[in-house]
């Protein structure tokens, strides 16, 4: 017995984590469903299903018109998804986003195995907005009636308190919630980093995007720079606000210590973590989407390398930093507060290196992988599951 695991989408940069979610699964993982569908992770041992629609195959059509007996073949996702859950092999399914379990609560209400179903974070907000003019609403108005309503048939996973409350506000009852955070690769011990205060590499990794606030990091390290920080700052990334970026860092005074290097994988993620000395975003709600950050993926990955954090306090971010321990949350909006946190990092290679042990040992106790993936299997029910002759 196994998981079914459904998603939009799995292979883009800022899906990482639910590869790496397919990976601790592996084993009992029946199939992948997804809407590009390439082949999952395991070498391609995990059948993967396409999520679109598409027309019935040419051979189907003209079978039919000659009247000939034909079995039917699945060509929109809800008859794929009908199909992969009859699977005798299927146990339990696991959905990743609310809007995308959405397309297929009619699937839920028809069947009588457990679904989980795993919000985000932008699929919890109620009034986000679209990033393009005239930045309407993203979702319609009775899209949170809908969330209630499928409520009643799943089991929701939410991965920060932050989701929870949001789920609890538009009254999904508390007992169809459950927490589980993300879990966080982290090595056995504390990264060793260089004890320097000249030269000192500041590091942004996330989407180009308003509730992470890339154009107010690239604002705070001008003025720190301008303030004596001796240092460089790394922009990885790619998003809606990297034309924005770019004009800021070309209209830069110290447009020559910043690069801007786009989207990037996860070695070279890991690669940028290891050269840095301190990891920065601007976490805010979103002036235009109305967005905050759920959890903060890159955040802990951060605090798991050994880095001291220089963020907004703002959303799930609140739950995983511990400002003057781990690093220091500001003020979102908070221009010169971020700028002097840089700079008292920046100079202070004893403060980075207490700060990053402590953030270290935090994603190590919360966030790691083993405990966290061992705890969502129980969940699924897949080790009893599998166990049983």
């Amino acid at each position: 017995m196994g998981v079914l695991f459904l998603t939009p989408n799995w292979s883009a940069p800022s899906e990482v984590w639910i590869a790496r979610q397919i990976q601790a699964l592996e084993g009992h993982v029946v199939a992948v469903g997804a809407c590009d569908a390439p082949p999952a992770p395991g070498g391609g041992r995990i059948p993967a299903l396409r999520l679109t629609n598409e027309p019935a195959p040419l051979w189907q059509r003209v079978a039919r018109r000659a009247g000939l007996p034909v079995t039917p073949v699945p060509t929109t996702a809800a008859a794929v998804v009908r199909r992969a859950v009859a699977d005798e092999a299927v146990s339990v399914i696991l959905v990743h986003y609310l809007d995308f379990a959405l397309r297929f609560e009619h699937v839920w209400r028809e069947m009588d195995k457990p679904v989980f179903v795993h919000p985000h974070g932008y699929d919890t907000e109620w009034d986000y907005r679209r990033r393009e003019p005239p930045h309407g609403r993203y979702f319609p108005a009775e899209y949170p009636a809908a969330v209630r309503r499928l409520s009643a048939h799943v089991t929701l996973i939410a991965n920060s308190r932050c989701v929870r409350q949001r789920l609890l506000d538009i009254g999904v009852p508390a007992g169809r919630v459950v927490l589980q955070y993300y879990g966080i690769p982290s090595p056995p011990t504390c990264p060793v980093r260089a004890r320097r205060s000249q030269d000192v590499h500041v590091l942004y990794l996330g989407r180009l995007v308003d509730c992470k606030g890339p154009d107010l990091v690239i604002q705070a390290f001008e003025r720190a720079c301008a303030a004596g920080l001796e240092g460089r700052l790394t922009l990885a990334g790619d998003g809606p606000l990297r034309g924005e970026c770019e004009r800021l860092v070309e209209q830069s005074p110290v447009a020559h210590r910043i690069r801007m290097i786009g989207a990037v994988d996860e070695a070279a993620a890991n690669r940028l973590r290891r050269e840095a000395d301190l990891f920065t975003a601007h976490n805010r709600r979103g002036p235009v989407t109305r967005q905050e950050e759920s959890f903060g993926v890159a955040v802990v990955e951060a605090m798991a390398a050994g880095l001291p954090v220089v963020t907004g306090r703002s959303g799930g971010v609140c739950e995983t930093v511990v400002g003057g321990e781990t690093g220091y949350l500001i003020e979102p909006g908070d221009v010169a507060a971020h700028a002097a946190a840089l700079l008292r990092l920046g100079r202070d290679p004893e403060l980075r290196r207490r700060m990053g042990t402590a953030g270290w040992r935090r994603a190590r106790a919360m966030f790691d992988c083993e405990r966290r993936w061992a705890e969502l299997r129980r969940l699924l029910g897949v080790e009893a599951a599998c166990a049983a002759p």
